[in-house]
C-alpha cells in the first residue's frame, strides 16, 4: 500500500510561545483515505488539515470529558443502611486477613 503524506515535510516542530505551544506533524495516510479527506474537505470549504485538527480536538475533548465524569462519583459507594456500620481497619487487620490461614485452599 502506497502512502501520501499531506504536507509531505516529515519532521516535527515544537515551538513555544508564552502558553501557547503548537507542533507541526505530518500524517500518512493510505490514498483512499486521504482522497475521501481532501473530498469531505472540500465539501466543507476547509483545508484537510483542518478537518484534521479538528477530528483530533473534538476526540481529544470527549477523551477529557469522559475522564472528568469518571471521578464524579457520589461517596459512600454502598450506604452504611446497606451495610451495617463500618469498623475501622488497622494495618495488622489487614495482615491477618491477607495471611495463608485466611485464603481458600
Amino acid at each position: 500500500m502506497r502512502k501520501r503524506s499531506i504536507d509531505g515535510e516529515r519532521s516535527r516542530k515544537r515551538a513555544c510561545y508564552g502558553t501557547m505551544v503548537t507542533m507541526q506533524a505530518t500524517v500518512e495516510l493510505p490514498d483512499p483515505v486521504l482522497r475521501q479527506l481532501e473530498m469531505l474537505a472540500r465539501r466543507e470549504g476547509a483545508t484537510p488539515g483542518d478537518l484534521i485538527r479538528r477530528i483530533v480536538e473534538d476526540h481529544v475533548a470527549r477523551s477529557q470529558a469522559s475522564v472528568q465524569r469518571s471521578f464524579n462519583v457520589p461517596l459512600p459507594l454502598i450506604p452504611a443502611s446497606e451495610t451495617g456500620p463500618i469498623q475501622p481497619l488497622t494495618g495488622k487487620d489487614v495482615d491477618d486477613l491477607l495471611s495463608d490461614d485466611h485464603l481458600p485452599a
